[in-house]
């Protein structure tokens, strides 16, 4: 079986958006590997081969800031989840429903100021959605390219996690169907890497992008 992999920086193409220096903390690696199925079928992985750990929330509520902490830090910002919980308004475990994580996620855009006095603004775009098996190809194809560049948030799972991986499977060149998804969810105990379920990818869900870019003269 035919193997096609191209390997790239994790932070190095973020990071040149982000103007931040790469921390050992956000190293990893994205790559795109690609497999033949016969009959002119292929079978790719995009993402993150090697992402570091997500550190698990301490308490649901705070998914969404645990997330975007983590794809923060991967660009190098020095921030932490209490930063994000102080701009929002609040601290501690006050419940809240999950659906709300996109409107509380796209609160934090705007400017910044990180731990090291580094300012920065901070931006979110969305990116569809992966309850679709067989997606929008020009949507879809925006969407994989973000993710050969960084981590996305998505809210599939139900509260928000940090994609990694995506698996896709393309009967005919250039119309790939989304065939499995690999997250960091920061609810189970350890946050580890975990697939999402079909009852998961099922519904529909939202994805986002986020850009990081530093403010002139800071």
């Amino acid at each position: 079986m035919e193997r096609r992999a191209c390997l790239a920086a994790l932070v190095g193409g973020g990071l040149l958006a982000a103007g931040l220096p790469a921390r050992r903390s956000g190293a990893g690696q994205a790559g795109k590997g690609c497999y033949r199925l016969g009959q002119g079928g292929v079978r790719c992985a995009t993402g993150f081969v090697d992402t570091p750990d997500l550190p698990s929330a301490a308490c649901r509520s705070h998914a969404w800031a645990a997330c975007l902490a983590y794809v923060m830090r991967g660009f190098g910002a020095r921030v932490e989840l209490a930063d994000l919980l102080a701009r929002a308004g609040g601290a501690g475990c006050a419940p809240h429903d999950p659906r709300s994580d996109p409107a509380r996620l796209h609160a934090m855009a705007g400017h910044w100021q990180d731990r090291e006095g580094r300012r920065f603004l901070l931006g979110l775009a969305p990116l569809g959605s992966l309850h679709e098996t067989h997606p929008d190809p020009e949507i879809f194809s925006r969407l994989l390219d973000r993710l050969s560049r960084q981590p996305l948030l998505c809210g599939a799972a139900g509260h928000t996690t940090v994609v990694t991986e995506i698996t896709t499977r393309s009967p005919q060149p250039g119309n790939p169907w989304r065939e499995a998804v690999t997250v960091r969810d920061p609810w189970p105990p350890g946050a580890g890497l975990r697939p999402l379920t079909d009852r998961e990818l099922a519904r529909p869900s939202w994805v986002l992008g986020v850009t990081l870019r530093p403010v002139s003269g800071a």
